[in-house]
């Protein structure tokens, strides 16, 4: 009998042995939980989305894969949030090209203030140089899963301006990180404050700061807007970025799971760049009817804003970003106009992205040039 018992035991532990070494076992595969910061504020379109992309990945690897996401700024700053990825404290972002900077400065390039103007340009450009941007990254680490632009960007300022020159010496947010950055800031005549972008809104109101360049859906979502009421109507520049996962993380992940969340993440991201779009319109609507002041001027005085921002460019060139980065860019856009004027984007098709992101749209927050015909692109 002590034999059979003894016999029977042993059994049960064989049985459970193979029941914990089985594929589909807990033990076997556990759960990959990825931890995502973002500065998109809590409750934000944006941030819905985000938790909705999560719900998805977790149905699609059948419980495997669990997103975990920080939204506004709960993890820092941007460059706290790329400190948190290299030690491990965090497993994915949601960054603009500025927080990128800290792991690949090229894509900055294309955020230079006044080198892109117009909404078909960016999109010829931005298409283009997203394959190599992704390369970069993944030498770096990182994995990016969708690229995402958060539309034109503007300077708002707590000062009243009237004329172009009134921007002049104004003192504006910098970020933290980057001293080239201040430099581009000097050469455009502005005084620039270095700031985390948590202290934006305190430094508005106490005067330390007179102004900010950002998107006006961040503008209005930090409530920016309500210190700073003054909005220059000339396009400084877009302002793109990426939402990247660290490749050990992602390469932990189950080889036939990772085409379905990358499948997943892409869907997201044109329904957050769609959204973004939506966004920019109702922003400027709320923000007008709050009393932001949208200051237009007059083609000389355009122009003269967009001198302003082109004093950047030797400075971005080689400092923010490499000089063949900056290159790059410029030499796709003076492309995308040469073929403008001659009448061939047509003639052949459009880069192909790699992250399918939507195009641009035109927002309506400024009158930029005129788009080409939908069709030549």
């Amino acid at each position: 009998m002590r034999r059979n018992t003894i016999f029977s035991f042993c059994l049960a532990l064989c049985a459970m042995a193979l029941v914990n070494l089985s594929p589909g076992s807990a033990a076997a595969q556990p759960v990959i939980r990825i931890k995502l910061a973002s500065m998109v504020p809590a409750g934000s379109t944006w941030h819905e989305l985000l938790k909705q992309m999560g719900e998805e990945w977790k149905q699609a690897s059948g419980g495997k894969v669990r997103l975990v996401i920080f939204p506004g700024g709960q993890a820092g700053n941007e460059g706290d949030v790329v400190r948190q990825l290299r030690i491990g404290k965090l497993q994915a972002a949601a960054l603009t090209v500025i927080g990128i900077h800290d792991i690949e400065t090229s894509p900055q390039a294309i955020a230079t203030p006044g080198l892109i103007i117009d909404a078909d340009e960016w999109d010829y450009v931005f298409e283009r140089m997203i394959p190599k941007w992704d390369k970069l990254l993944e030498a770096k680490g990182f994995i990016p899963l969708m690229w995402g632009d958060t539309g034109w960007v503007f300077l708002f300022s707590k000062k009243p301006i009237a004329k172009p020159e009134d921007v002049k010496g104004l003192k504006v947010f910098a970020y933290d990180g980057d001293p080239a950055s201040l430099e581009g800031w000097k050469a455009a005549g502005f005084t620039p404050v270095v700031l985390s972008s948590t202290d934006i809104l305190p430094s508005l109101k106490t005067g330390m700061i007179d102004g900010v360049t950002n998107s006006p859906v961040m503008t209005y979502m930090a409530r920016w807007n309500e210190t700073a009421n003054y909005m220059v109507n000339v396009p400084w520049g877009h302002l793109p970025g990426a939402t990247i996962i660290k490749k050990e993380t992602w390469e932990k992940i189950p080889a036939d799971i990772r085409p379905k969340l990358m499948e997943i993440a892409r869907k997201y991201g044109r329904k957050v760049n769609d959204e973004a779009m939506r966004m920019q319109n109702d922003a400027l609507a709320q923000m007008k009817k709050a009393g932001l002041n949208v200051v237009d001027f007059d083609a000389a005085g355009r122009k003269l804003i967009t001198d302003y921002a082109e004093k950047t460019w030797p400075v971005v060139r080689g400092g923010v970003c490499t000089v063949e980065a900056f290159d790059e860019v410029k030499a796709l856009r003076d492309e995308f106009r040469a073929r403008k004027a001659a009448g061939t984007l047509n003639d052949a098709p459009a880069a192909p992205s790699p992250t399918a992101t939507p195009t641009a749209t035109e927002t309506g927050a400024a009158p930029v040039p005129a788009k080409a015909d939908a069709t030549a692109k």
